[in-house]
């Protein structure tokens, strides 16, 4: 099929405010760690009711700078989710410590209170990560009571939910002790790769802003280096990108909001393929669009893929990765997490898509379910 017909999973709507941003920089010949990084870090602090703002070269290294940050090292036990993308527990095994995945529930996609409150009080970890998966709020209040009880350090993924709120109204990622949030393409706010760390706590902010830069002390001579660190910069280019992004942030998710409306309406026709409850919270971004199907998500992808649309893997669950299984061969499955993985799907949405190529791709999504079958687990999700 000719490109120009496909329908992308993704794409970062850019404009020429970028285009001008870019020349700006390069006009500059200032590179790294400048103006642009600095006026970014204030501006998103603006839109964190004040809480303290790193940029970082990416939203992984943002999580591993935020365990390094709040004293997790090796040996610890650090509490991740068991159904997302994996950088936190790969994170978390950089610095030798060990990742134990929780499992997830089916509305928000994120572990609950509850399960996070069990798992506390039997491993006493040194840290709690918990994601807004896909832009839906996590219950993330009632997580951080729960962690704050029992003196855990928790850190909001906030990567999928840039601009979002929470179920207590809070800007996404600042109640945990620490937030992180990722500016990869697909993300709300875009600069091709990029990242921040947010936290009201002046210890943490410090030693993020060290290692980010090999350790650097802001004041050292001869004596330059306090800690240890790497290269975690933005660059620039990057973050004048990121600052013109900033004023998309709100248009853009009303933008997928409205997409996932026609989504939702179109979907009601097609057997077998459920929604995720937790859609329909306030305060969310619509960074993804999942849906979970009756059946493998697999066979489906291939034959959008045939009619020109591009679907994707959701999300992964941690206890089916290779890696992981390398390290803990004997660990408990996750039931919930391990099924996301295998019958979720991610469908086409971003800002430039038409409501007519939304019912363009549950057309073809209705032909590769194939006939209808008999009700299953899926079809509990639908409203």
């Amino acid at each position: 099929m000719d490109d120009d017909r496909r329908i992308p999973l993704a794409r970062p709507y850019l404009g020429a405010e970028e285009w001008e941003a870019l020349r700006r920089v390069l006009s500059s010949r200032r590179l790294t760690q400048g103006p642009e990084v600095q006026s970014f870090e204030e501006e998103t602090r603006g839109r964190l009711d004040g809480a303290e703002v790193v940029a970082v070269s990416s939203g992984g290294a943002a999580l591993l700078l935020a365990l390094k940050a709040l004293g997790v090292g090796p040996g610890d036990q650090v509490l991740v989710p068991a159904f997302t993308f994996p950088a936190g527990a790969q994170a978390a095994l950089w610095i030798g410590a060990f990742p134990i995945p929780v499992d997830v529930e089916e509305n928000t996609l994120a572990p609950s209170p509850e399960a996070l409150d069990r798992e506390i009080r039997a491993r006493r970890p040194a840290a709690v990560v918990v994601a807004h998966a896909f832009g839906i709020p996590a219950d993330i209040e009632e997580i951080a009571r729960v962690c704050g009880s029992q003196g855990v350090p928790l850190i909001e993924d906030a990567a999928c939910s840039i601009g979002g709120r929470t179920p207590g109204g809070a800007p996404s990622g600042t109640v945990g002790d620490v937030g992180v949030f990722s500016l990869h393409p697909r993300k709300n706010l875009v600069a091709g790769e990029g990242g921040a760390v947010t936290s009201r706590h002046p210890e943490v902010v410090r030693r993020v802003r060290s290692m980010r830069d090999y350790g650097r002390t802001p004041t050292g001579t001869e004596d330059a280096f306090g800690e240890e660190g790497l290269n975690f910069r933005l660059s620039e280019l990057a973050a004048a990108v990121a600052r013109v992004q900033w004023t998309r942030v709100e248009d853009g998710i009303r933008a997928r909001g409205m997409l996932a409306r026609v989504y939702r309406e179109a979907l009601r026709e097609v057997s077998g393929v459920g929604w995720v409850g937790g859609y329909d919270r306030p305060g969310q971004t619509w960074q993804t669009l999942v849906v979970r199907l009756d059946r493998s998500a697999a066979e489906v992808r291939r034959r959008l893929a045939e009619q020109g649309v591009e679907a994707g893997v959701a999300a992964h669950a941690l206890t089916l990765q290779t890696f992981w299984h390398r390290r803990f061969p004997e660990a408990a499955p996750c039931p919930t997490a391990e099924a996301l993985a295998r019958q979720a799907l991610a469908l086409p949405l971003y800002v430039e898509m038409a409501p007519f190529q939304v019912r363009q791709v549950v057309r073809h999504l209705a032909e590769a379910m194939g006939p209808a079958t008999p009700p299953t687990e899926a079809d509990r999700w639908r409203k």
